[in-house]
């Protein structure tokens, strides 16, 4: 007679634990899984158009600006200003929605939320979305940068802008995270961009006529990183901590609300 494996096994065998993926793994996973290869080139298109109409400003008004010692100023405020407004919003927010509704698609959310990952999932997701948004950053940053020693201006005086890499990041990243939340209640591409396009005009209207509202709306902060409108406060230390704080709290805010979402999907 044949003897079972339960037989065989030794006394206090124990079936060892199922093991859990990581944060590092669900990270990693994203990058793998995200292959909007579309965004990138299209990203710095719209940053060099945005960048031009910096250029061409400086260029009618050259003399003008030399005499004021007016240079990157010059291009970091007019070039930002629709970047920040409506390019890098609708691009970041299009990318990130194109992710969201590929996972209605498999009905991932409610895998997550069945299988106990959904921390460690959503974890993964908000790194791959924070490099995103300082990958983003930055190539707005190297074409700023480019621009302006292309026209002779003294790169010493570049500290104030490389500072606002860290803000701007941040504000990217709340756009992001509030596209995936939004995600989780919009099942199409199209609907997620709906709202976003709403909200993203709702943004761009409060930077015109209330600059100080738009400061605390997540879809604005963009602008206000940038500090597009108010020049002055570029090298602002105070400024740049206030929007990335601002941008810190709507990160975690949409970061929970997502998380409660998923728990709640059936």
């Amino acid at each position: 007679m044949s003897t079972t494996t339960f037989d065989r096994l030794p006394t206090g065998y124990r079936k060892p634990p199922r093991l859990r993926p990581s944060v590092r793994a669900a990270w990693l996973w994203e990058n793998r899984k995200v292959s909007n290869l579309w965004y990138w080139p299209a990203l710095a298109l719209l940053c060099a158009v945005s960048l031009l109409s910096g250029y061409v400003q400086f260029m009618e008004y050259r003399a003008e600006f030399l005499a004021q010692g007016a240079t990157w100023a010059v291009i970091w405020g007019q070039g930002s200003l629709m970047s920040s407004m409506l390019f890098i919003p609708l691009a970041v927010g299009a990318f990130t929605a194109q992710s969201a509704a590929g996972e209605h698609e498999g009905r991932n959310w409610q895998r997550m939320s069945a299988s106990g990952l959904a921390g460690t999932m959503v974890a993964g997701k908000l790194l791959h979305t924070a490099q995103t948004a300082l990958a983003s950053a930055l190539v707005f940053l190297t074409e700023f940068v480019v621009t302006g020693l292309l026209l002779g201006f003294d790169p010493a005086e570049l500290g104030p802008y490389l500072a606002r890499v860290v803000p701007i990041a941040l504000s990217v990243w709340v756009v992001e995270v509030f596209v995936m939340w939004v995600g989780t209640i919009a099942n199409s591409f199209a609907a997620i961009m709906s709202i976003l396009l709403l909200t993203t005009i709702g943004g761009f209207v409060l930077s015109l006529a209330a600059p100080p509202v738009a400061g605390l709306y997540p879809l604005s902060l963009i602008t206000s990183a940038f500090a597009s409108r108010q020049p002055d406060s570029i090298a602002s230390v105070g400024s740049m901590l206030v929007t990335g704080s601002i941008a810190a709290v709507w990160v975690v805010f949409w970061a929970s609300a997502l998380l409660r979402r998923i728990a709640r999907n059936p």
